[in-house]
């Protein structure tokens, strides 16, 4: 706890939030905290800033921990705010109505504050909707002064504006007795839409320099990137929507843009050549403001992108006065009552990541604390079941896969309350027995017996390929050559993992086997059968192309005695034990006078391959790219 940094973030609602940050608090975390303490469901729409060096807002990247980014030398706590970070074109395109409470403190919060300009006879109509959503109806003239001095209704240029503060409360108590009889949440219906309708709402400002050394505003939104004279935030003189943005990057104290302007006839430079219509435009400021431009501009062209991406997925906006009844029926939020009872400015103690309420006794905010702390949790076990919901899914794929394999169902399966297992249907040619004995058998010679599992298990393999390839209910070509070249693959690692068998039995002194050497013969003597006649492999076929063949010839036992008739050959093997009985059944081998070679590669093993043509495939993604020069690139 020690390792921690206090910090203090201030709600929308006036209250404050005091926080020990742990080095490893990521700032996703840090914010869905504080959303859970207003039981917020919507959080794309909101973010955590911090006041930098410059004056201006600096939000936290969600994807780094809290304590990595460059907050103001200063002692004491840190100082954050929660806030909306990405605004829309109205309320009714949010789906909850917490989500449409905190938009109105934020709108509030934001014009009484005077980050966004507002006209003054704007200002008392807003006022007069502030007073009916929290006092209700006029009721007298004293009452509403007395309650305008409390809320957070009248800015202070707006009272710069008029000759004093008597004639502004005379103009807000005459629209406060216009509106008298509206509902709650048709106040903050009303309130809302004349706060959307303003030019200057929603608007990130920056200030800027030309290359001249002129100032400028910059103003970054959900719509694009505007470009205001300095005296002047309402009317932009340059529009760049983002549709138009090709790229965006920073260099130090320099911001740029490069947008589609097929009217422009830009200068050839090194990121306009070869792009007709291509228009770069530059501003200047100090490296922390220039990166704060730029990484706003990168996550509000991101939120045009995702909004424009789930269109068909967003749902109907909803009327305003549907909104405004069920503002109505719900009341207020757990944090706006706590305000109205006089908790504003109230401290809310917590420590890494946890709302814990300060003080012993049992009070409202305590137990409001609670609620959202359980509410929380909820959340978290919301994601958590999907999650295992997700895991559940693989596991029940794989046991159907194993099941397709093993002809049963494995009890590792999930099945839900009175759900019954599902019927699986063995696939052909995987059905095989093992030896039982030799699978669990131990001894000084480990690595020979782990090499005779092998054997065992790839014999009955080869057997089940060779069924498979001389299947005559197969018609496909195609599916005929396929099953053939596995055919031909497994006989190969059959004779490769006798070979190892033999090094093992030759430093043991023990003889070499044949038993792979004898199938791969039986296999070559079988291309005169029928099987052959209906496996005719094309030698352009690029799926059997450098499939090796087995011949007695390139055999790594030559001058091995004819075999008997193939009438007489016993099955196949079910065994390890069969397969060496087999072997040791048959003495007119082992007392061959010629002695058996070790198995080496030549070249008749390595047949000629078709080389493959490789097509070369290029992408360049003009938007995000911004080049080794500019390491700030989107």
């Amino acid at each position: 706890m020690t390792e921690g940094r206090r910090c203090q973030v201030h709600l929308l609602d006036d209250r404050k939030l005091e926080l020990l940050v742990q080095p490893k608090l990521m700032a996703k975390d840090l914010l869905d905290l504080v959303a859970s303490h207003f039981n917020l469901k919507e959080k794309e729409y909101f973010g955590i800033a911090y006041t930098d060096e410059t004056g201006h807002f600096s939000w936290l990247q969600l994807d780094r921990r809290v304590l990595e980014h460059e907050f103001p030398k200063k002692s004491g706590p840190i100082v954050l705010y929660f806030c909306v970070r990405f605004y829309i074109e109205s309320i009714s395109y949010l789906k909850d109505n917490a989500t449409i409470e905190l938009f109105f403190l934020n709108a509030k919060s934001i014009i009484y504050k005077e980050l966004i300009e507002v006209d003054s006879d704007v200002v008392f109509e807003l006022a007069a909707f502030i007073l009916q959503e929290a006092k209700g109806d006029f009721t007298s003239i004293e009452a509403t002064k007395s309650d305008l001095k409390k809320l957070p209704a009248l800015p202070t240029q707006a009272l710069k504006d008029h000759p004093s503060l008597a004639y502004c409360e005379d103009r807000v108590v005459e629209h406060y007795k216009k509106i008298s009889g509206q509902s709650r949440g048709q106040a903050i219906v009303n309130y809302m839409s004349i706060v959307e309708s303003l030019p200057t709402y929603g608007v990130h400002y920056y200030g800027v320099k030309d290359k001249q050394g002129i100032p400028w505003w910059l103003g970054l939104s959900y719509k694009g990137i505007f470009q205001y004279d300095h005296q002047d935030k309402i009317k932009p003189r340059k529009v760049f929507q983002w549709r138009q943005l090709e790229n965006l990057y920073f260099r130090e104290k320099k911001f740029s843009v490069e947008v589609h302007d097929p009217r422009s006839r830009a200068s050839v430079t090194r990121r306009t050549f070869g792009h007709s219509g291509i228009a770069v435009h530059t501003w200047y400021a100090c490296p922390a403001l220039i990166k704060s431009i730029w990484a706003m501009a990168i996550s509000q062209h991101q939120f045009y992108l995702d909004r424009k991406q789930s269109k068909s997925k967003i749902h109907a906006a909803r009327s305003l006065n549907e909104i405004a009844i069920d503002l109505t029926e719900t009341g207020t939020l757990k944090t706006s009552k706590l305000a109205n009872m006089g908790s504003k400015g109230k401290i809310i103690s917590g420590s890494s990541g946890s709302l814990l309420s300060s003080g012993s006794q049992e009070s409202d905010s305590s137990q409001t604390a609670k609620k959202d702390m359980l509410a929380a949790l909820r959340a978290r076990q919301e994601a958590l079941e999907d999650t295992l919901k997700k895991r559940l899914e693989e596991l029940k794929n794989i046991c159907i896969r194993e099941a397709e394999l093993t002809g049963k169902l494995p009890k590792e399966y999930p099945l839900d309350p009175g759900e019954e297992p599902p019927t699986v249907r063995r696939k052909i040619g995987t059905a095989f027995k093992l030896d039982e004995q030799k699978i669990t058998l131990k001894g000084e010679e480990e690595e020979l017996e782990r090499l005779e599992r092998e054997f065992a298990i790839q014999s009955q393999i080869t057997e089940a390929a060779r069924r498979l390839a001389s299947d005559p209910h197969v018609s496909s070509k195609k599916l005929k050559k396929q099953r053939k070249t596995s055919y031909l693959n497994a006989l190969k690692k059959l004779q490769e993992i006798e070979n190892s068998i033999n090094e093992h039995r030759v430093r043991s002194g023990k003889k070499p086997t044949l038993r792979a050497s004898l199938i791969i013969e039986e296999a070559n003597i079988s291309e005169d059968s029928s099987l052959s006649d209906a496996l005719v492999l094309d030698d352009d076929d690029p799926q059997v192309t450098g499939t090796p063949t087995f011949s007695p010839v390139a055999s790594p036992h030559k001058g091995l005695p004819p075999r008997p008739p193939s009438h007489s050959r016993p099955p196949p093997p079910q065994s390890l034990d069969g397969l060496r009985h087999l072997h040791y059944s048959r003495p007119d081998y082992d007392k061959s006078p010629i002695k058996p070679k070790m198995w080496s590669e030549s070249s008749l093993d390595e047949p000629y391959e078709k080389i493959k043509k490789r097509s070369s495939h290029s992408s360049h993604r003009r938007f995000p790219s911004s080049g080794s020069a500019d390491p700030g690139g989107l």
